[in-house]
């Protein structure tokens, strides 16, 4: 069988769909100043956040990209906006206490309530909508043990929720797949483009300095800051800021070390119709199911006649046709009727994870980081920007229980080969 030969539409993509409402920026590398108060690497949500913090708080920033603005994991994530990490409540209050649970868990309702706040200070047009989110189950044991988890969550952080049975799962999604699961009635979802340009739009307002198609070389710490390097020139900053999450490198080998590049890979049907599409996903939410390694599904945002699937996250395989044809394959085993859906886009993502699967937010040997965001990186992007922000003018905000050094290993200095069989390790239980 030729791949892809099914599974891709004639004028199929490889580009992420979110880049149609927001188209990304011309090959033109930046000039950059010789002097900047703080550098930022780094051009997703979380570099953009600080960058507009700090502009607004007195600062001239200069923000590095090493391609077009946005070019990584912020244009092309499944824009979900949540708050659940891969450690659940239940297993962070047994390991390590009710305290550092409900500290964890509350940062990340901080951070899902940022993106909201952030979104309605910037007036931003990004189809942002609370329409909730069902956690699906692929066993009875898997549903009994999501019912635990989130009853110590409404018991302790007063989250609601609600459990859907297998009998009742139709009335949400159009499948016998699952053995139902739990809606949580206030998460949402939004349009990554358009979140992303808003951002750019906000910073660049506030006089931020975006240095597009100019890679950060390194840097060197100097008596009264950094100098960083980049193509040609060096750049003088009091502060320096790495916010690459899955994309950083050489440039940093104390990061480079802790944060883990892995893939994700994620498609959109061609049009199907409206009506199709409600009868397919009726309860009109944002779908993800509650294994290590998980599929997701939604109704394209801003384009209801498609449906967005996804999942693979760790695979490893160049070729984007066979990538589409597993992907068809998995959205098959949910949906057997759809053997006549097509894929018009398919692409991936780099996602950046630690060896614990926690995120991480600090700053070692004066340099500011965030990132490891562990599939969170919507709304923990937004957070940590704000933070970093606050942490460098000296303003209340910046405090994180995520700020511990993330741990490194003796093997792993920035070749990530085993993180597909560590994510097959970690997914041995999902079924």
């Amino acid at each position: 069988m030729a791949f892809g030969s099914t599974a891709l539409s004639s004028n199929a993509s490889f580009d992420p769909f979110w880049w149609r409402a927001a188209p990304h920026e011309q090959k033109t590398p930046s000039v950059p100043p010789q002097r900047t108060d703080v550098a930022i690497v780094g051009s997703g949500i979380t570099g953009l956040v600080a960058a507009i913090h700090l502009a607004r708080g007195g600062r001239q920033v200069t923000v590095f990209e090493a391609k077009e603005p946005g070019h990584g994991a912020s244009t092309r994530n499944a824009g979900y906006v949540g708050r659940t990490l891969k450690h659940g409540f239940g297993e962070i209050m047994e390991a390590e206490g009710l305290d550092k649970a409900k500290a964890v868990y509350g940062e990340l309702m901080e951070a899902f309530l940022s993106v909201k706040d952030t979104i309605e200070q910037e007036k931003m047009q990004c189809h942002y909508r609370q329409q909730g989110r069902l956690l699906l189950a692929t066993s009875p044991a898997m549903h009994d043990a999501m019912a635990r988890e989130f009853a110590l969550r409404e018991t302790h952080l007063g989250e609601s929720f609600a459990t859907v049975s297998r009998a009742e799962q139709r009335d949400e999604i159009s499948t016998d797949h699952y053995f139902g699961g739990v809606r949580i009635a206030d998460h949402a979802g939004l349009h990554p483009g358009l979140y992303h340009q808003g951002l750019l739009d906000a910073a660049r307002d506030a006089g931020v300095t975006i240095c597009a198609f100019t890679p950060v070389l390194g840097f060197r710490k100097e008596e009264q800051g950094f100098s960083v390097f980049v193509k040609g020139t060096k750049v003088s900053a009091r502060e320096l800021i790495f916010a690459t999450n899955g994309y950083g490198g050489k440039e940093f080998p104390w990061l480079n070390r802790r944060i883990m590049p892995f893939h994700a890979y994620q498609t959109v049907s061609a049009p199907m119709g409206e009506n199709r599409v409600k009868s397919i996903l009726p309860g009109d939410r944002t779908f993800i199911d509650w294994n290590f390694n998980v599929d997701w599904m939604r109704a394209a945002p801003g384009d209801p006649t498609r449906i967005i699937f996804g999942g693979l996250t760790g695979e490893i395989d160049a070729d984007l046709r066979v990538m589409a044809e597993r992907l068809h394959q998995r959205l098959l085993r949910v949906f057997p009727d759809l053997g006549d859906l097509q894929f018009d886009h398919v692409w991936t993502g780099k996602c950046g994870g630690t060896f614990d699967i926690n995120p991480r937010i600090g700053c070692h040997d004066g340099v500011y980081y965030a990132g490891g965001y562990c599939f969170a990186g919507v709304p923990m992007g937004t957070l940590f920007g704000k933070k970093l922000a606050m942490r460098i003018l000296g303003l209340p905000g910046g405090e994180s229980v995520f700020d511990t050094p993330p741990p490194a290993k003796w093997f792993y200095h920035g070749n990530a080969w085993f993180v597909p069989h560590a994510i097959k390790w970690m997914s041995r239980g999902d079924r």
